[in-house]
């Protein structure tokens, strides 16, 4: 039976966007293993099948250590770098049997790898820092296998969601990311948060939403101001009469099973996107960045079409004006 051994060791969002080429390498019946991140790891049972190797998202010299005497070890026949760290490309110089894929990056300062280490390479796709790319990171990945993108999600076998806290939730709803990062560049706070959820409320009555980071005050407000599902204290129910629920300290798996049972999906665009995206659910992305040369506009077109040219995804283009913001939004719920 052929071996193959995947790198991917880097975000949530990165692991989700490639779970189809993963699932097409499943069905050539091989023996699969995987190296996901300290960061991505708990996405784990959306791969459940391979076997599963935990390693840190940044290097170390141990992590690199343990690498290489894997592949000595278990000779595999084929290595799918798609996580383009510079140490990985160095190992096809000392395992010459191996045929080794990648992605590739074009960059403007540098590439990753250089271009002779890319002879080394069995076979390798480019992702583009310095102009348009015609694929995106998904197309991109299922090309080294030629591979289409047809994927059925059935073949994930998710579990089903804890009767509790389905019965907490309502059957149709509208799904909502906070992410904090994404206020803190808009210069939005508590007051713009409260204008999207009565937006989305007066569109779906009901709205669900998630924090991507709990450990700060906005997850004080959230738990006192609006009902809550916490997962850290057995699926407990805060009711505060609200018809929003605030998902606290949801872990990845509860989080994707409740996107998949959402109505639609409003996010800044990253992780919940590519969710969205696998679960063919309908989402409204948000996109907020400030562009002050032509220079700036040049490199998010280009990040853009890395990450989602081709996917007819929606995408809303935001500034700091929360007016405009709902406005833009509302067009799309």
């Amino acid at each position: 039976m052929k071996k193959i051994l995947i790198f991917k060791n880097d975000r949530g969002g990165d692991l989700v966007s490639s779970i189809r080429v993963i699932y097409k390498l499943i069905e050539k019946k091989a023996e699969i293993s995987i190296y996901l991140s300290n960061i991505n790891y708990d996405f784990k049972f959306l791969i459940s099948k391979l076997n599963i190797k935990k390693i840190n998202f940044n290097l170390n010299i141990c992590d690199k250590v343990k690498i290489f005497y894997d592949l000595f070890k278990n000779k595999y026949d084929e290595v799918f770098i798609l996580s383009p760290k510079n140490f990985y490309f160095y190992l096809p110089l000392f395992f010459k049997k191996t045929k080794f894929f990648a992605i590739t990056i074009n960059g403007k300062k540098r590439n990753r790898p250089n271009f002779f280490l890319r002879k080394y390479l069995h076979k390798y796709k480019i992702s583009y820092r310095t102009k348009l790319n015609d694929k995106n990171i998904i197309q991109n990945q299922l090309s080294l296998i030629d591979a289409d993108e047809n994927f059925d999600v059935h073949k994930l076998n998710l579990r089903d969601l804890n009767k509790t806290v389905l019965n907490r939730l309502p059957k149709n709803f509208v799904f909502f990311q906070f992410k904090k990062s994404f206020f803190d560049q808009l210069s939005w706070s508590t007051k713009e948060f409260e204008q999207i959820i009565q937006l989305l409320q007066s569109k779906y009555k009901y709205v669900v939403f998630s924090s991507d980071i709990e450990d700060n005050h906005y997850d004080s407000y959230f738990y006192n101001k609006y009902s809550s599902i916490d997962f850290k204290n057995q699926n407990s129910f805060s009711n505060k009469k609200s018809n929003a629920i605030y998902l606290r300290k949801v872990n990845p798996e509860n989080l994707c099973l409740i996107i998949k049972m959402s109505n639609k999906i409003v996010c800044p665009h990253g992780l919940v996107t590519q969710i969205a995206y696998l679960f063919e659910k309908k989402s409204v992305n948000l996109f907020g960045f400030e562009i002050n040369s032509v220079e700036d506009y040049h490199h998010q077109k280009i990040s853009f079409s890395e990450w989602y040219s081709n996917m007819r995804l929606t995408f809303v283009f935001l500034n700091n004006n929360i007016d405009k913001a709902i406005k833009k939004i509302s067009k799309f719920l």
